[in-house]
Formats: structure tokens, C-alpha cells, sequence
């Protein structure tokens, strides 16, 4: 399809009756050419392949062509097209335009539909039988036009795949977290109707391996991802046990079908940080009397807690003779004091030992130092044999 001829001068459309110079003439002939060779049906259908092909949608693309033919668009880059020079001027050195169009709030180039140059030479008009100095004007303009790569007049028929951003979601522990929508960043430039393949998720823990088994704590139905942030396995004791500063990530990989062939993989990312939690910590010490001297009959130790412990208790067991009343065993769990004492005479001359048992509460003051300290004797008449255990159970946050 040519746009103009090369006897713009002679043939038109050039006129001198107008004030408009030559090459403004030459400018604007080029610009209202290549608007009426842009408003044809094919010519707009590859502007509209053109944006499609540059990210627009399907609909938005078709939308432009439709825009061109109407002819709703503006041109730019022709007047440069229109080059007024003296002298002889080597058509293969000049560069061709690049006209661009600016549609629907889409700029689009041109260069790749169009081609083609050419160079036109006219003379001044004589005066008094005497020729003027000849001007050589040079105009570069396109001829026909041309199919852009990978065209195909059916280019709007073809089923365009769904597209979705990855998904984010960040979870406190034990707070009700909210469903999480598989689909809810995709979109079908068809209009299609979108669904998650059956099939197709996996699971990785923490960037292990990918598993098509759940975590207990994540149930998926219907493409919709709901995670128990109160899981037995994210609780002390647990499998996973959050604690506080920690955090699990949970990555889901899917694949998202149109029910028209196409289809895309998409991920969703769950991040949940921990949150403190009551722990429950145990520690034991026993102890044999061996003798009557001191260091065979009295003991010492210590246990080292969470500074953030809230709730102890100590228990103090053992099987001792405790027989009579001047037999005793007597000591102190930090400051809080312990003792047991014989409530009669020994009926007999074999020495026996018997259960004993006694608690102390501990108080918020004994967890500052980070340390619960123990000690304690028998008195030198208590049987060898006879034995203490001390125990720690406390609650801490952590």
C-alpha cells in the first residue's frame, strides 16, 4: 500500500497558493497519508497485534483497534520526515522517521509495520527568464506496509494463559488467622474462569523438600488455604514449637488453570512468627547419707531456671529413719526452709527407713538471680541409707 507519491511538487499535493511552506505542506501530507492508511481494518489489526505484544490484554489490545479505526489516535515523529536542504543530498544516507502513535493512553511505535524511503527533487519557480538556484528537498517515507513478526490474522482468537503474583502471608502464633484465597492475585486476560489444578500442590517446611501432604497445621479446600496458628505441633511440646522470635515459613507450590488449556504456577508463602509460650521445666537432685561425720551427711546443690519463671515447686521425698524425736533432716530451698523430725523412740534395734515427702512454693523473687539453690543435712543419728531427692517443676515463658 503506498501512502503518497514522489511528485509531491509537480502532481501534488503541494499548493503555493498556501501559506504553509513546502515542507510544512510535505509534514502534513505525510501526517494525514499515514492516519488513512492507519484507519484500515488490517493496518489497525496489527497495531492492535502490537500492543498486545507489548503486555496489553487481549480486550485492551482489541480495544485500541478499535480506537485506531475510528481513528481516536495521535501521530508524532513526521515532521522530521520533512527535510528542506540545499545541495544534492545522497538518498541512502538519510535515516528513516520513527512515527509513533499514541492511543488510548498507549504509545505505540510504528517502525515495525512500516518501511520504505524515497527522495523527491523539485526546482524554484523561474523569474525574468532567469532559473533560480534549485533546491534539493529529501523526504523519507514509508510505502507499504508490513506484517510485524510473529503475526497471524487469528491473534485475538488464541486463548491467553492466566497470570498471578506470588502470595505473602505473615501469621502470629495463636491469633485466628484469616482464610488465604489461592487465586486472589490472578487474573485471565480471556475472562476465563480460574481454578487451582487438582493435583498440584506441594508443601516445603522451612526450605526443606516438597511434600503433597500438609502439615497437620494447614487444610486446603476448594483453593482456599486456612492455617491453625494453634496447633499442638506449634506448642510447646509440639513438633515445631514456636517460641518467641522464631519464625516458620510454609511455602505452597500450585498450578492455576482457565479451563481453556492454559495454565500458570503460582506460590503462596506463609511466615509465622512465634509467640511466648508457657513451658514447663523439671530437674532433680538426690542424695545417700553415708556416715555421722559432716561432709557424709550433708548436701548442697543448685538449679538453674529462666529468670522469666512465674511459678515453682519444689518437692522434697525420700525414705529416711526418722524414728525418734532426735532424729531429723532439715534445710532450705533458697529461703524458704524445710524440715522433717523423728515423732517417737526406735521400738526395736533394726533401724528402718520410711517415706517422707513435703512442698515449697516458690515465689517470683526466687527466679531473679536465675538460680534455685539448695541445702540441707541429717542429723548425725539418722540411719545410713536414708535418702533425699529434691525436685524442681516450674512454669516459664519463653
Amino acid at each position: 500500500m503506498t501512502f503518497f507519491t514522489t511528485s509531491f511538487m509537480s502532481d501534488g499535493p503541494y499548493s503555493a497558493s498556501l501559506s504553509q511552506s513546502a515542507q510544512g505542506q510535505l509534514s502534513s501530507s505525510y501526517t494525514n497519508a499515514l492516519t488513512e492508511a492507519l484507519e484500515d481494518a488490517t493496518v489497525a489489526d496489527y497495531v492492535g497485534f502490537l500492543a498486545n505484544q507489548a503486555g496489553l490484554s487481549i480486550d485492551d489490545a482489541l480495544a485500541v483497534k478499535a480506537s485506531v479505526i475510528a481513528g481516536d489516535f495521535t501521530l508524532t515523529g513526521l515532521f522530521g520526515a520533512a527535510q528542506s536542504k540545499t545541495g544534492a543530498v545522497d538518498g541512502s544516507s538519510i535515516t528513516d522517521p520513527a512515527p509513533k502513535m499514541l492511543v488510548n493512553g498507549v504509545e505505540i511505535d510504528l517502525a515495525a509495520i512500516l518501511t520504505g524511503l524515497g527522495t523527491e527533487t523539485w526546482s524554484t519557480v523561474q523569474a525574468n527568464g532567469k532559473k533560480l538556484d534549485t533546491i534539493y528537498h529529501t523526504r523519507e517515507f514509508y510505502t507499504d506496509t508490513q506484517e510485524p513478526a510473529d503475526y497471524h490474522a487469528g491473534w485475538a482468537d488464541t486463548n491467553q494463559p492466566p497470570s498471578a503474583e506470588p502470595i505473602l502471608k505473615e501469621l502470629t502464633e495463636d491469633i485466628v488467622a484469616s482464610p488465604i484465597d489461592l487465586l486472589a492475585t490472578a487474573s485471565d486476560p480471556d475472562g476465563g474462569t480460574l481454578s487451582v489444578v487438582t493435583g498440584s500442590l506441594s508443601f516445603s517446611i522451612d526450605g526443606g523438600p516438597e511434600s503433597t501432604t500438609p502439615p497437620g497445621y494447614v487444610t486446603i479446600l476448594d483453593g482456599v488455604v486456612t492455617v491453625d496458628t494453634s496447633h499442638p505441633d506449634l506448642q510447646p511440646g509440639g513438633a515445631i514449637d514456636l517460641k518467641v522470635g522464631e519464625t516458620l515459613s510454609v511455602v505452597v507450590n500450585y498450578m492455576i488453570e482457565d479451563g481453556q488449556g492454559g495454565s500458570t504456577a503460582n506460590s503462596l508463602t506463609v511466615q509465622i512468627a512465634g509467640t511466648a509460650d508457657v513451658y514447663t521445666a523439671t530437674d532433680s537432685f538426690t542424695f545417700q547419707k553415708i556416715g555421722g561425720g559432716e561432709d557424709e551427711r550433708s548436701f548442697s546443690g543448685s538449679f538453674t531456671v529462666d529468670p522469666d519463671g512465674f511459678d515453682g515447686i519444689v518437692t522434697v521425698t525420700g525414705d529416711a529413719d526418722l524414728n525418734a524425736r532426735n532424729e531429723s533432716l532439715e534445710g532450705l530451698i533458697d529461703t524458704h526452709s524445710f524440715k522433717f523430725v523423728g515423732a517417737a523412740s526406735n521400738s526395736s534395734t533394726t533401724e528402718s527407713l520410711n517415706p517422707y515427702s513435703d512442698t515449697v512454693t516458690l515465689s517470683d523473687a526466687d527466679f531473679t538471680d536465675g538460680m534455685i539453690a539448695f541445702n540441707g543435712e541429717f542429723s548425725q543419728q539418722v540411719a545410713n541409707g536414708s535418702s533425699i531427692s529434691v525436685q524442681l517443676e516450674y512454669d516459664y515463658w519463653a
